[in-house]
């Protein structure tokens, strides 16, 4: 496994809801987790302590949590096409609407072609992926807005 497959899971891992992943390849294991609550490093020495604010504090309430991104992610390990065959349209374009279980994408693997659908409706805010990309299974391809 390299530095850029890891890169990649990392990625992921941090725009789904995923806490956990753990993949073995190769004889190599790797496993990613993210921990609930912030993302603050923790003290390693046992003997530090966090400082306890002395009195009442007139710190603003904390921001709402974040709008979680929308992205549509492949079903399958292959090479994504963004036209049903070269040299005709792509099945979309940055800024188009999109509609739930709309065709909006291919990966190919063995000669197999997968649909990849819209999860959501929503407008194509970012195409993530070049057309003939490898891509693995759950790799985001589309951001949507």
């Amino acid at each position: 496994m390299d530095i850029t497959q890891i890169r990649r899971l990392t990625d992921l891992l941090s725009r789904t809801p995923i806490e956990e992943l753990e993949i073995e390849e190769g004889g190599q294991k790797i496993r990613l987790t993210r921990r609930a609550g912030n993302s603050t490093a923790v003290p390693s020495s046992p003997s530090s302590t966090p400082p306890i604010p002395s009195g009442p504090t007139d710190a603003p309430p904390p921001a709402a949590s974040p709008v979680a991104e929308r992205i549509i992610s492949s079903p399958a390990y292959g090479v994504f096409h963004l036209s049903p065959s070269p040299g005709t349209p792509p099945y979309v374009q940055v800024g188009d609407t999109v509609e739930p279980g709309q065709q909006i994408g291919l990966v190919e693997a063995m000669k197999v072609f997968n649909a990849v659908k819209a999860t959501e409706a929503g407008r194509i805010e970012n195409i993530l992926v070049t057309d003939g990309e490898e891509v693995e299974a759950g790799s985001p391809l589309f951001r949507l807005s």
